[in-house]
C-alpha cells in the first residue's frame, strides 16, 4: 500500500509540474496573466478544447502542441494511477481482511509464540518441523 501511495504522490507531483510548466510557458511566450495562462493550460491538458483565451502566436501554437503531447499523457497517467491506488488499496484491504479473519477463525489447538527474537525463532523452527500449528506475535511483521 505504501508503494501505491508513493506512486500516487509521484503522479500528482508530475501533474502539478506539468500544469506549472504550461502556465509559466503561456505567461512567458504569450505574455498572458496567470489566470488566463492557467485556464489555457487546464483546458489543453483535459482536452476540453473549450476556447482559446487569446489568439496564439506561432510559438504559442508550437508550445501548445508540445503541451498536448506531453501533458495529456501525464494527465492519463495520473488518473490511472489514482484509480489503481483506490481500487487496489480497497480490494487488498477487503480481501486481506477476509483472508486474515478466515485464518483466525480456522485456528484452534495452536500455540502462540510471543516475540520473534532469538528464542522465538528457535521455538518457531521446532514447531514448524513438527507440523504443529502456531502463531507468532511480534512488533514487526514477519514471514515464517
Amino acid at each position: 500500500m505504501q508503494d501505491l501511495r508513493r506512486k500516487l504522490f509521484q503522479a500528482v507531483a508530475l501533474l502539478a509540474f506539468t500544469v506549472a510548466c504550461g502556465t509559466a510557458g503561456y505567461m512567458i511566450i504569450e505574455g498572458w496573466n496567470f489566470l488566463d495562462a492557467l485556464y489555457m493550460t487546464i483546458t489543453t491538458l483535459t482536452t476540453v478544447g473549450f476556447r482559446e483565451v487569446h489568439e496564439l502566436s506561432s510559438r504559442g501554437i508550437i508550445f501548445t502542441i508540445f503541451l498536448i503531447v506531453g501533458g495529456v499523457g501525464t494527465v492519463l497517467y495520473a488518473l490511472s494511477t489514482g484509480a489503481k491506488v483506490i481500487l487496489e488499496g480497497e480490494l487488498k484491504e477487503v480481501y486481506g481482511r477476509r483472508k486474515l479473519e478466515k485464518k483466525i477463525k480456522d485456528l484452534y489447538d495452536h500455540y502462540i509464540v510471543c516475540g520473534y527474537g532469538r528464542m522465538g525463532k528457535i521455538i518457531s523452527k521446532e514447531l514448524k518441523a513438527e507440523a504443529i500449528k502456531f502463531v507468532v506475535i511480534d512488533k514487526v511483521p514477519i514471514e515464517i
